[in-house]
C-alpha cells in the first residue's frame, strides 16, 4: 500500500527519522512539502543529512525554506543536462538563495567536467566559504576538453575527489584548485568500465596551495604526482597511496618520502623491499604501518621494520599470497600495541620467524602459519583475534601467551574441535566471541563449546554466530553448562540449531541482554512450550523457529 506521505503529521515523520540510526549520514532526495518540512526542521536531523537535488526540486525546497528554523549545514548537488537533473541556470538560482539563508558548510558535487564549470563559475560565494567538498566527476566520453581553470576555495578543510573513467586518454588538467587551508584530501580513481584506465588516466585536479596539508589518500598513476612530491610537506602526517601502477613501484622513492619527515601514518598498497626501505630512511616517526598486498623477498625485511621505539600499530594483510621472507629470524618492535597478521605467507626459505612485542595489547591472526610464526609479548595482552580450522600447529608459545587475555574471537569450522587439546587451564577470559563462516557442510560444536564454558569461569560476554547457510549445530546438553557461568551478562546466539532438548529451561539471573535471532529450537517433546531454554530473562522467540 502506497504511503501518503504528505498526511502524516510531523510527530510521527520525525520519529521515523529518529529511528534510522544511520552512523554518518543519509543521502536523500526530496519527497513531498510535508517530508521536506520534517527535513528541515527536526533538531534530530540537524547534522545528519546530506540532501540531494534533482528534477524540479529546487523549487520544492525554496517552499521548504520557509519553514526552516535551523542552519542547514550540508548540501548535495546533481548535474547534468538530463530530464530528471536540474538544468544548471536553475540549481545557480537556487544555490543564490540557499547562501543567503544557510550556513552551508559541507557540500557534495556530483557531473560532468563542462557542468561543474558552469557551477563552479555561478557560485564563487558558496565554494569560496565552504569547509568540506566531496566531488565526483562522472563518466561523459563527450564532453568537450577545456583549458585550466583556477578555482578559489579559501576555507576549504577538507576534500574528497572521485573520478570515475573519463574515456579519454591522458585528458590535461581541468580544475586547478586553489586551496590554502586544506587539510585532508583523498584523491581517487574509479573505473567499472575500463579497469586498465587506473593505470594511466590522470586525475582533473590539480592542488595549489595546501602547504598545511596534513592527510592524503591518493591513486599513483603515471607521473602526475611528481610535481606535487617535490615539495617539502613538513605538516604531511598521514599518506594513503591506494594504487601505483607497475612502472610506478620502482621509481626513486627517496624523492619522495624525504620531504615528508614527520609521517605518522602510512598505508601502502602493492608495497616492496624498496618502499619500505625508503619509509624507513626518510621517516623515522612512523605510529602506524598498514600494508595491504605486499611482496618481502630479498631478506630485508625485519631490518627495513626500523621503527621499534615509534611504532604502535603494524597491520600487514597479504591478500591470501602475501610473501615474507627475512634474513633476520626475529624483528622486536618495543613500541607495538596492535597487531593484525592477515594471509602473511612465509617462505620457505624464512624457516621460523619471531616477533618480539612487550607492549601488545591487541593481536589478529588469519590464514597464517603458526606453527613458524613465534611471538613473544608481555602480560599486557587483551584481546586476541584468531582463525583456528583444525590442520594448523601453533608454535610451542603460542598458547601460554594468552594467559592474561580477556576478549577472544575465534573463527572455526568443523575442525576446530581440535583445539580443545590446548586448553588445558584456566582463561581469565570475559568476552568471548565464536564465529563460522567458512563451511560448506552442517557440523557440531559440542566439543569446542563445552571446553570453553568449562574453562572459562570469568566469561561475561559471550556470543555464538553462524555466518553461513548451512547449520551450526549445538547439543542441549552442552547448552545446559551456561548455567555454571554465574557471571555472564550477555548472551548472543545466531543462526544456532539447538538439538535434542531433553530437560527444563537453565535459569541465568544475572542476564542483562539475550539475542538469539534466527536461531532453531528441535523440542519434539515440547519440553519448553515455546520459550527459549532460559529463565530469568524474558527472550523475544519471534525470529525463531520450532521443531
Amino acid at each position: 500500500m502506497d504511503t501518503d506521505w504528505g498526511a502524516l503529521p510531523l510527530e510521527p515523520l520525525e520519529h521515523i527519522f529518529r529511528q534510522l540510526k544511520f552512523k554518518d549520514r543519509l543521502a536523500c532526495s526530496l519527497v513531498c512539502q510535508h517530508w521536506n518540512r520534517t527535513l528541515f526542521c527536526c533538531p534530530a536531523l540537524a547534522r545528519g543529512i546530506v540532501l540531494g537535488i534533482s528534477g524540479d526540486q529546487p523549487a520544492q525546497v525554496r517552499e521548504a525554506l520557509r519553514a526552516s528554523q535551523r542552519n542547514y549545514r550540508q548540501l548535495s548537488i546533481v548535474l547534468g543536462g538530463d530530464d530528471d537533473q536540474p538544468d544548471n541556470g536553475s540549481v545557480n538560482e537556487f544555490l543564490t538563495e540557499v547562501v543567503g539563508l544557510w550556513n552551508v558548510q559541507n557540500v557534495s558535487v556530483v557531473g560532468e567536467p563542462t557542468s561543474l564549470l558552469d557551477c563552479f563559475r555561478s557560485n564563487e560565494a558558496l565554494f569560496g566559504g565552504i569547509t568540506e567538498l566531496s566531488l565526483e566527476l562522472t563518466k561523459n566520453i563527450d564532453w568537450s576538453p577545456f583549458g585550466k581553470q583556477d578555482v578559489t576555495m579559501g576555507e576549504l578543510k577538507k576534500l574528497h575527489y572521485l573520478q570515475m573513467y573519463l574515456g579519454r586518454e591522458r585528458v590535461s588538467t581541468a580544475f586547478r584548485l586553489i586551496v590554502p587551508k586544506l587539510e585532508s584530501a583523498g584523491i581517487v580513481l574509479d573505473s567499472m568500465a575500463n579497469e586498465e584506465a587506473l593505470y594511466w588516466e590522470d586525475p582533473l585536479i590539480d592542488l595549489e596551495g595546501c602547504d598545511k596539508m596534513v592527510s592524503l589518500e591518493v591513486d599513483l598513476n603515471t607521473t602526475m604526482w611528481e610535481p606535487f612530491f617535490a615539495v617539502d610537506r613538513p605538516h604531511l602526517e598521514r599518506l594513503l597511496i591506494r594504487r601505483a601502477s607497475d612502472e610506478f613501484q620502482e621509481r626513486d622513492w627517496d624523492r619522495i618520502f624525504q620531504h615528508m619527515p614527520n609521517l605518522r601514518d602510512v598505508e601502502m598498497v602493492f608495497s616492496s623491499d624498496v618502499m619500505l626501505a625508503s619509509l624507513k630512511r626518510n621517516c623515522k616517526k612512523l605510529e602506524k604501518l598498514v600494508l595491504n598486498g605486499f611482496c618481502f623477498h630479498n631478506g630485508s625485511f625485519a631490518s627495513n621494520m626500523g621503527w621499534s621505539a615509534t611504532l604502535k600499530q603494524l597491520f600487514m594483510d597479504g591478500w591470501l599470497n602475501g610473501g615474507v621472507y627475512s634474513r633476520d629470524p626475529s624483528l622486536n618492535l618495543s613500541a607495538l600495541e596492535d597487531l593484525q597478521w592477515k594471509y602473511v605467507e612465509l617462505t620457505p626459505a624464512q624457516g621460523y620467524f619471531t616477533l618480539i612485542a612487550p607492549k601488545l595489547r591487541k593481536l589478529t591472526l588469519r590464514g597464517c602459519d603458526y606453527k613458524r610464526f613465534h611471538l613473544e609479548v608481555g602480560p599486557h595482552l587483551d584481546r586476541v583475534d584468531i582463525d583456528y580450522y583444525g590442520p594448523q600447529q601453533f608454535a610451542p608459545n603460542f598458547f601460554s601467551s594468552l594467559h592474561a587475555v580477556t576478549q577472544l574471537i575465534l573463527h572455526i569450522n568443523g575442525d576446530s574441535f581440535r583445539i580443545v587439546q590446548h586448553l588445558t587451564y584456566t582463561l581469565q577470559l570475559q568476552r568471548l566471541e565464536m564465529i563460522c563462516g567458512t563451511e560448506h557442510r552442517g557440523y557440531e560444536i559440542n566439543d569446542l563449546f563445552t571446553a570453553f564454558v568449562k574453562h572459562c569461569p570469568l566469561l561475561e560476554e559471550l556470543t555464538v554466530r553462524n555466518e553461513h547457510e548451512n547449520q551450526l549445530k549445538l547439543n542441549y546438553e552442552a547448552f545446559a553448562l551456561l548455567e555454571g557461568l554465574k557471571l555472564l551478562r550477555l548472551l548472543t546466539f545466531q543462526y544456532i540449531t539447538l538439538t535434542n532438548v531433553s530437560g527444563a529451561a537453565i535459569r541465568m539471573e544475572r542476564l542483562d541482554r539475550l539475542d538469539v535471532s534466527g536461531c532453531r529450537v528441535q523440542d519434539p517433546h515440547g519440553m519448553l512450550a515455546g520459550r527459549f531454554p532460559i529463565d530469568g530473562h524474558v527472550a523475544a522467540t519471534e525470529n525463531m523457529e520450532w521443531t
